[in-house]
Formats: structure tokens, sequence, C-alpha cells
């Protein structure tokens, strides 16, 4: 584009020293239709892409679900802490420790009776 702008420049200079020779303002229409088209072209993918933005922008796409997908943590509970201090690996000592720890933090009709 802006060799486009520059040679629009040298051949208005061009015409305008040499007495307004056709050949030149010819040349001169041309880069001028040129510019005008790309111009346009520019503009009309701009709108295009503010519609799409408008209307698309809060929805989640393909890409993007694969993307966030890919970056989702991990749920899975590969090691615990007991209450005993130690490192455990076992899934039924892990379930064990996670019922134990949930059965006295919502029990509280024990605490609560009059």
């Amino acid at each position: 584009m802006a060799a486009l702008y520059k040679s629009i420049t040298t051949l208005e200079q061009q015409q305008q020293k040499r007495s307004q020779l056709m050949e030149t303002y010819g040349e001169l229409m041309q880069a001028r239709r040129q510019l005008r088209d790309l111009t346009k072209r520019h503009l009309r993918s701009l709108q295009h892409s503010k519609g799409f933005f408008y209307t698309d922008a809060n929805k989640g796409g393909r890409y993007l679900a694969r993307l966030l997908k890919g970056n989702a943590p991990r749920t899975q509970v590969r090691t615990l802490r007991l209450s005993s201090g130690a490192l455990t690996a076992f899934p039924d000592k892990i379930a064990e420790e996670f019922g134990r720890y949930y059965q006295l933090q919502y029990n509280l009709q024990d605490r609560n009776r009059r």
C-alpha cells in the first residue's frame, strides 16, 4: 500500500511537470483505481470482522473449546497426606481419608443437638 501511495505521488509530480501528458494521466488514474479497490477490499474485510465479532463474540468456537480443554486442571488426586502425616498413593486409603474428612466436616447433627 505504501508503494502504491509513492507511485501515485510520483505520477502526480510528473504530471504537473510535463503539462499533463495523456500517458502519465492514464497511469495516474490506474494507480488511483488500484488504491481505491484496495481500500474498498480492506474496508469490506474490516466490516465483516466487526460484524462477526458483534454477533459471535460471546460464543466460544471449536478452537477455543479445544484450547480450554487442554488447559483444564486435573481433578484426580494422585497422593494424599493422611491424618497420621504419612503420604499415600493407594486409592482405597485416599477414599477412606476423604470419607473421614467429610464425615467430620458435615456431621453437624451431634454438635447442634439441644
